[in-house]
């Protein structure tokens, strides 16, 4: 069941980020504040949900998967007026991305008691 979760919340997770990134005017939809934050904040989560979707996937492969995704999406604003192709998003989004893998990370070497509950084979 667990799997299925995580499959089904990532796969949420990137139909929002996907009408958010490709809405002409996101700020009607939610409230903007630091932009370079928001993208950080939102690959930051991006980075640890494919991690438990994927745990045993070598940390690089869900990077380049988030990353891709990301710069599809910049290069598809570049094509919606008024959005703009941003490298800062780039960066902010590439940030966000290492930093969520790194908390999965550091919760699999320091704190694996965290994350056990919620793979049944102990293993991930």
């Amino acid at each position: 069941m667990w799997p299925l979760v995580c499959y089904l919340q990532f796969l949420a997770m990137l139909i929002i980020y996907t009408v958010l990134g490709l809405t002409p005017s996101p700020g009607n939809m939610v409230p903007m504040y630091n932009d370079l934050l928001m993208h950080f904040t939102g690959y930051l989560v991006a980075g640890i949900s494919i991690s438990f979707l994927w745990p045993r996937w070598h940390w690089g492969y869900r990077a380049l998967i988030l990353l891709v995704y990301s710069i599809a999406i910049e290069v598809a604003q570049h094509f919606m007026p008024p959005r703009t192709f941003s490298f800062l998003d780039i960066l902010a989004n590439g940030s966000g991305i290492l930093a969520g893998l790194l908390v999965f990370h550091i919760l699999q070497r320091f704190a694996p008691a965290v994350l056990q509950p919620f793979f049944h084979s102990g293993k991930y």
